[in-house]
């Protein structure tokens, strides 16, 4: 195992695939998932030239478990020491849930004029209920106890998984304490990112599940609306539900690698 130490202790997992021919992808998981989620991205991403970097937030995956440091712009700035600690430069971030929720938080505390482009998978920036979004779409804020209780038990996933994805899966994943770093999750979710989409100045894919049980597949382009970049782009994949790169791999990954090339 491969560990970087924060500046405040803590052993973060992480891999490193591939030369950096054309930059390198970071490749950011959500709540309660290892390293192990971006499996099926690894050859493709490689073979098209790019080197990926994996790791594990904070208690997470292989990553030490604490019960401090428990919020967004602290996994923000563990994702900047480390990029910092690797000497990794102009990153393509990728970020699905609350990894694409760590991005937004990135740019707040240190712009996003070092990145070279950015995806996000299935992360609305917003989960409060707001006249101003989505026709009033949202959680009341005493809903949001009843999201954070039931989140354990929520089919995140639509399409059917293979038996060797599901093989795949269970060997690298890492049990999860959902109720002891359920302060995470609730430092998550009071966030809103829709300011900050409209100050973003790096190209941005914003990618939905069309049955996503966290969030409505309007989000994508209603993001899009927001951010307003001429190379920006939102896509639904029709089907899927919250984990767009294990649900639809190959599609997953040819649409990133298509973004990227556009640029």
């Amino acid at each position: 195992m491969t560990v970087f130490t924060t500046n405040d202790g803590i052993k973060l997992n992480y891999h490193l695939y591939g030369e950096a021919t054309k930059g390198t992808m970071v490749l950011i998981g959500g709540y309660s998932s290892s390293e192990v989620t971006w499996h099926f991205q690894l050859e493709d991403f490689v073979e098209a030239g790019y080197q990926v970097l994996t790791y594990d937030h904070r208690s997470h995956g292989a990553s030490d478990r604490v019960d401090y440091g428990l919020t967004i712009h602290r996994l923000a700035q563990d994702l900047k020491e480390l990029l910092d600690g690797l000497e990794i430069r102009q990153p393509i971030l990728v970020g699905h849930s609350m990894g694409a929720a760590t991005i937004m938080a990135f740019e707040e505390l240190y712009t996003d004029g070092g990145i070279l482009a950015v995806v996000t998978e299935d992360q609305g920036p917003c989960f409060l209920k707001a006249d101003s979004w989505l026709d009033g779409w949202g959680y009341e804020l005493a809903a949001l106890t009843d999201f954070m209780r039931d989140f354990p038990r929520t089919k995140l996933t639509q399409k059917q998984l293979s038996d060797e994805t599901k093989r795949i899966l269970g060997k690298g994943m890492y049990p999860f304490d959902f109720r002891r770093f359920q302060p995470l999750l609730q430092n998550v979710i009071l966030q809103d990112w829709r300011e900050n989409l409209k100050r973003e100045t790096t190209p941005h894919l914003f990618l939905a599940g069309g049955e996503s049980p966290i969030f409505p597949p309007e989000h994508a382009v209603a993001s899009l609306d927001l951010q307003g970049h001429p190379k920006s782009e939102a896509l639904i994949f029709e089907g899927c539900g919250h984990i767009l790169h294990i649900e639809d791999a190959k599609k997953f990954n040819q649409k990133v690698l298509d973004f990227l090339d556009s640029l």
